[in-house]
């Protein structure tokens, strides 16, 4: 079932299947926090639906505490591509 694509805390648990996708390694703790990849401090493109991820509240606060260097922001953005492949929701990404 398609789903319109938003922002809302629905949409992104419905598209990750309500699973943590983690930071370096597969996480599959429930997911119960919205993500953004790139820092909302960072503009307007850190308030697009693209730009948010699920997450545990473990790996989301890790993710914090590495912060969103370009490198991080990078292997956050392939974890989301992969895991909408994997989840056969690749018209997301």
């Amino acid at each position: 079932m398609k789903q319109e694509p938003n922002d809302s805390i629905e949409f992104i648990y419905w598209l990750f299947l309500g699973k943590c996708v983690g930071l370096d390694d597969t996480c599959w703790n429930g997911g119960t926090d919205r993500s953004h990849i790139i820092p909302k401090s960072r503009g307007k493109i850190a308030q697009d639906w693209k730009n948010i991820i699920l997450h545990c509240p473990e790996c989301h606060g890790e993710y914090h505490n590495r912060g969103a260097s370009e490198e991080n922001v990078k292997k956050l953005q392939a974890r989301r591509e992969k895991y909408l492949n994997m989840y056969g929701r690749s018209e997301y990404i």
